[in-house]
């Protein structure tokens, strides 16, 4: 096993179960056991053209949201952490199917552990 370093943190949504507070970090490796509320999610969502000039990834290159790997989600997923509007944008993408790219602060793989959840 390799040694932990910054890049394998990632800062997550407040105020939702399974989210650290802003300005903490989390490691990669536990995300497996994400415990987010998604009943707790807004269940009416606007499109992303009504949030998105707010979001943190406003601007950013696409490709960096889009990672080959969950592993190569690490600088993804910061922006996700100081985000104002992820939580929004990750209703967004469960109501939606959106089955590629970090959204709202989770991989890929995590939306659909999560969705397997709930279902």
């Amino acid at each position: 096993m390799r040694p932990r370093d910054r890049r394998d943190e990632m800062p997550v949504a407040e105020g939702m179960p399974g989210w650290a507070a802003a300005g903490q970090a989390r490691s990669l490796e536990p995300m497996i056991d994400l415990d987010i509320d998604i009943g707790r999610l807004p269940k009416q969502v606007n499109p992303p053209d009504f949030w998105q000039e707010k979001a943190a990834c406003y601007g950013l290159d696409p490709e960096v949201f889009f990672p080959t790997t969950e592993e190569e989600a690490g600088l993804a997923l910061s922006y996700c952490g100081t985000c104002s509007v992820r939580e929004v944008c990750l209703a967004w993408a469960i109501h939606n199917g959106e089955r590629y790219g970090v959204w709202g602060g989770t991989t890929e793989q995590q939306r659909r552990r999560l969705i397997r959840h709930v279902a």
